[in-house]
């Protein structure tokens, strides 16, 4: 845990782009500003869950790219009530979700690798 609030404070502080403390504030400030919804899904034993952030961390470009078409959070597996778990269901981690305004899927999920090109092109669709 402790890893997770030392990346989400190095987020702050080294990128455009703002991370969201919690699903319910992200998702009322996607549908005010009408932005995408991008949750990452993390569990707490997962290894590879800081690599796969870092990818949307150091790319400048997905970086600008959130910053003007999404609200960015991470939600960690084991706050269940405080996210949609019965919609936002993987037994993979991490998981990348990308919801429109309505809470629907706008893209598929990543499940348990990031792919910086089909995150550029969720993002870009219009």
């Amino acid at each position: 845990m402790i890893k997770f609030a030392l990346l989400f404070f190095f987020t702050l502080t080294l990128n455009a782009f703002v991370v969201e403390s919690s699903y319910s504030v992200a998702q009322k400030k996607a549908k005010k500003l009408e932005k995408t919804l991008m949750v990452f899904l993390v569990n707490d034993a997962c290894k590879k869950c800081n690599k796969e952030l870092s990818k949307l961390l150091k790319n400048p470009k997905i970086s600008a790219l959130i910053e003007k078409k999404a609200v960015f959070t991470i939600v960690h597996r084991e706050q269940k009530q405080s996210y949609p778990i019965e919609m936002l269901f993987t037994k993979e981690y991490p998981t990348l979700f990308f919801l429109d305004t309505s809470e629907l899927f706008e893209c598929d999920a990543m499940i348990g690798k990031v792919k910086v090109s089909k995150v550029e092109h969720c993002l870009k669709k219009d």
